[in-house]
């Protein structure tokens, strides 16, 4: 299908999820350049088919010097992780449970998708093609997350930390991202933490009007003095609860899913700096090993000093493309968060003035009366 059209050209959405059991399928929309039906190609998914799709990209296409757009974490699907969740949002307190909806997950995977079609590295890959317009799922086997693997690259990581670049530019790459990284992490947590507070304060809000419209309703005579006052407060609560739903909301679909998704991208940036680090090392050693090479070995350590070389060169060209494409993808993209995040607390703000300036008036109206 692609001879026809550049698969990245293709317009790909996540459209919703359905529960099934312990299994989430997403249903996803694929448009292609090719196809007459203007609703595309429909599958469906399970977040086992995206690793699936994720490790088949990451270990048959050429990604040393790439930053991998990150796969999403699994979708929440036991009573117990969904009731821990609520109680992070909501307070330990809170008897409310977070809906079941899977918004966010649907989200986070079409991201990934939108970010994997444009990619050059992946733009021509055919299984991400077999993915999308398939109607079954590619077959997949079980990925193997080897904990020594996982061991092995933090030490890695930790005992490169120090070492100096023998490329200012990449020394730079990698000393912002390390920092840039730090941040980013707690820029999100924090706004993550400001959204759970409004939630909260929406949930207390919402209860309080509750129990004020309930106070309206009770038949004595000191409560039906007061009804009228009673319900236009329980009124101004929930408006102000639905305010700042929307509110929180708002922010968590702006400014908060780029902060989340961009902390995860630039890990996968450091994963590409580490590679790089690792070909340099590689490169040193060979060359030191050569100028140590006894007469015999000289043709062999030259041979693997060439070879570390050509690698390291390869991944140093392609890395400072792909890090100049990675941050100009990452400045837009937060610019573009930043004004929606604007713009919706504007308008949300504006909104919500309207309402309590009609309520305030439905105040004075009754004192008058």
């Amino acid at each position: 299908m692609a001879e026809n059209g550049d698969i990245e050209e293709w317009s790909v959405k996540v459209l919703d999820a359905s529960k099934d059991g312990d299994v989430v399928k997403f249903t996803i929309q694929t448009k292609t350049s090719d196809h007459d039906n203007e609703k595309g190609v429909i599958v469906l998914r399970e977040y086992d088919d995206f690793e699936w799709l994720y490790h088949c990209l990451t270990t048959q296409n050429k990604v040393d010097a790439v930053v991998i757009p990150p796969l999403p974490a699994r979708p929440i699907v036991t009573a117990s992780a969904a009731e821990a969740k609520s109680k992070k949002q909501l307070g330990k307190d809170s008897k409310t449970m977070v809906p079941d909806e899977f918004t966010r997950d649907c989200r986070n995977l079409e991201k990934f998708l939108q970010l994997i079609l444009v990619h050059p590295a992946f733009k021509k890959d055919e299984g991400l093609e077999k993915f999308l317009t398939e109607e079954e799922a590619p077959v997949r086997s079980k990925v193997k997350k080897g904990l020594f693997d996982s061991l092995s690259k933090t030490v890695g990581e930790v005992r490169f930390q120090g070492y100096k670049d023998r490329d200012e530019d990449f020394q730079k790459h990698r000393d912002f991202v390390d920092k840039y990284l730090l941040a980013s992490k707690e820029a999100s947590m924090n706004f993550t933490k400001m959204i759970n507070s409004q939630q909260r304060v929406a949930l207390g809000l919402g209860e309080l009007g509750t129990s004020l419209s309930t106070a309206a309703t009770l038949s004595d005579i000191a409560s039906q003095k007061l009804k009228p006052s009673l319900s236009i407060f329980s009124n101004a609560l929930t408006s102000h609860k639905d305010s700042y739903e929307v509110m929180s909301t708002n922010d968590d679909n702006t400014l908060g899913f780029s902060l989340e998704l961009y902390t995860r991208y630039m890990e996968s940036a450091k994963e590409m700096l580490f590679r790089r680090t690792c070909k340099m090392v590689e490169y040193e050693n060979a060359v030191k090993a050569l100028e140590k090479a006894k007469p015999q070995k000289k043709d062999q350590c030259e041979t693997v000093k060439n070879d570390t070389e050509e690698a390291y060169n390869d991944i140093t060209e392609m890395g400072a493309s792909e890090m100049s494409r990675f941050n100009r993808q990452r400045v837009l993209s937060l610019q573009s968060s930043l004004t929606q995040y604007a713009e919706s607390r504007i308008k949300n703000g504006r909104d919500t003035y309207a309402v309590l300036a009609k309520l305030l008036n439905d105040v004075k109206k009754a004192s008058d009366s």
